[in-house]
């Protein structure tokens, strides 16, 4: 399938030089591709990390075996010891290394504060991938951009891309082989800027194939995701705040089990502030034991984007609530708006309640639609992957044609 580490040690010849073959073979050789996946590494949300899981099973599924390596995209990256972004040393070692790129995570298109780099240095950061236009223009692997959506806080409008952001994320989406985003805002966001792309729905809702359905397991815990605690810092998030507290403490009172999740480890203290006495709080950085905790349970209450998204990707029923644009525009994406609350909307909690009994009830439209939905996007998903697998190949060629140090 594309350029191979085992096919560079068996014969010396550079990656890029390699005939392609069917995938996971050549000539008899195992092949694994080398992929570079710059995202948001070392964040302390837990939906950053499981995107990249979900972009890599999806892309491990369609190309091939692939070996991945992990690089910071951008600054929720904790430590000092690693270059940050496709620049400088991770750009060389990418050109050097890689045979396949991919840009791809959770809110790396929305628009951020530009940042300088000292003094007198470059500005950087007015998105979620810290880069540059010559750096993207010395790329000299095939790159894959997906996963990527934008998305604003709590009661905040989406920020508007300015410069130098906007002739990146153009010049990234020129150089990208191919590209989708995961929502219908981000779709229109870019055509706004000149870009036009696909909308596929986030990875992390096509984790497994599993269709949604009800559970049959009266005993398993209703699970809610703790809201946003930066919503405290904005106009009428304490009253937000606390009526999802007695949203809970509703669920309680009718004999529900229920078990608030936490979805970065920030939000722990808070939690304990805030969650009502004897309900029991599950945090974890651990994707593995987040996966385990939402495969037990009933439904999903997702005041969390990625835990309604995690819900459907397992096949769970889900009720979705748009605490921002992101929770918003998955919902409107998927065009589930009677199935959903949002925030600062006079009688949500009421429909919220009466949305529960519909998920708990089994209600057939509910789960219906969910499953519609989800089934819909993730056959565009899968295409969109069939279809960049198939390009695959041309690109490596293409840039092959570009690289003049692979010309002898």
């Amino acid at each position: 399938m594309g350029a191979a580490r085992y096919a560079k040690r068996v014969r010396g010849v550079p990656a890029h030089r390699i005939a392609v073959t069917r995938r996971g073979d050549y000539h008899g050789l195992p092949v694994s591709i080398i992929v570079h996946h710059y995202f948001p590494l070392g964040s302390s949300n837990v939906g950053d990390g499981l995107v990249a899981r979900a972009i890599r099973e999806a892309v491990t599924r369609h190309f091939g075996e692939c070996e991945f390596v992990d690089f910071p995209a951008n600054d929720r990256y904790p430590g000092d010891d690693r270059t940050l972004g496709l620049l400088g040393d991770n750009l060389a070692r990418t050109n050097g290394e890689a045979d396949l790129v991919i840009v791809g995570g959770s809110n790396m298109l929305e628009a951020r504060k530009p940042r300088r780099k000292g003094l007198l240095g470059p500005t950087v950061g007015g998105w979620g991938v810290y880069t540059n236009l010559e750096s993207i223009e010395r790329l000299k692997v095939p790159l894959l951009l997906v996963g990527m959506g934008t998305g604003s806080s709590f009661a905040k409008r989406i920020r508007p891309y300015r410069q130098p952001a906007i002739d990146e994320i153009r010049l990234m989406h020129r150089k990208a082989f191919a590209s989708a985003v995961r929502d219908q805002k981000t779709l229109e966001k870019l055509a706004e800027i000149g870009i036009h792309t696909r909308c596929t729905g986030c990875p992390v809702t096509f984790l497994t194939p599993r269709p949604v359905r009800p559970s049959k397991q009266t005993q398993l815990p209703l699970l809610v995701s703790f809201p946003p605690p930066r919503i405290l810092e904005r106009w009428g998030g304490g009253s937000f705040m606390r009526q999802s507290m007695q949203y809970i403490e509703w669920l309680r009172e009718q004999g529900i089990p229920v078990i608030v999740t936490l979805h970065d480890l920030a939000d722990l203290e808070p939690a304990r502030q805030w969650v009502p006495r004897g309900v029991e709080i599950f945090c974890t950085d651990n994707l593995d034991q987040l996966i385990e905790r939402f495969e037990s349970c009933r439904g999903v209450i997702g005041f969390r984007l990625h835990a309604a998204l995690l819900g459907l990707g397992l096949g769970k029923p889900v009720v979705p609530v748009g605490v921002d644009w992101r929770g918003v525009a998955f919902i409107e994406t998927f065009g589930v708006r009677e199935l959903s609350i949002r925030a600062m909307r006079p009688g949500q909690f009421s429909k919220l309640r009466t949305l529960t009994r519909r998920l708990l009830d089994s209600d057939d439209e509910l789960i219906s639609r969910l499953q519609c939905a989800k089934a819909t996007f993730m056959s565009r998903y899968d295409a969109f992957l069939a279809e960049a697998a198939r390009d695959y190949p041309a690109a490596t060629v293409s840039r092959v044609a570009e690289t003049p140090s692979n010309s002898s």
